[in-house]
């Protein structure tokens, strides 16, 4: 199966508060397709303080089931300096973001895609209402 989809942090935020239902959908097209959905692990390590025990337990349970459309991203070696040239400018998890998306070929879905211009073609993300 293939990551065809990385969301950001801001995405997974908006999943955890149940702040808009395109996340949801996102996931299940995705799986739909037979495909899956990545959480670079910098993007919830920068998260995670800021969520109420209730979001991140739903973060938990979505990455935790073993039916999960959805894995968390490790970050390997050799996406260290694409993530190091990014950080500086966009912070850790939205760096390690990019570097997946380019790494994979894969669609960032983001709730703020201006902060991607300067890092990512539009065409390589998706914003989220």
């Amino acid at each position: 199966m293939n990551i065809t989809v990385v969301l950001d942090a801001s995405a997974v935020r908006a999943y955890a508060r149940l702040e808009t239902v395109s996340v949801g959908e996102l996931l299940q097209t995705v799986a739909e397709d037979g495909d899956l959905v990545g959480i670079p692990v910098l993007a919830l390590v920068d998260l995670w303080p800021g969520l109420a025990k209730e979001e991140q337990a739903l973060i938990t349970d979505l990455v935790g089931r073993a039916d999960s459309p959805v894995q968390v991203l490790p970050m390997h070696a050799d996406v260290v300096p694409a993530v190091a040239a990014w950080a500086r400018s966009l912070g850790h998890g939205p760096a390690h973001a990019v570097a997946l998306v380019q790494d994979l070929g894969a669609t960032l879905a983001t709730c703020q895609p201006d902060r991607y211009t300067a890092a990512l073609d539009p065409y390589d993300v998706l914003e989220l209402s």
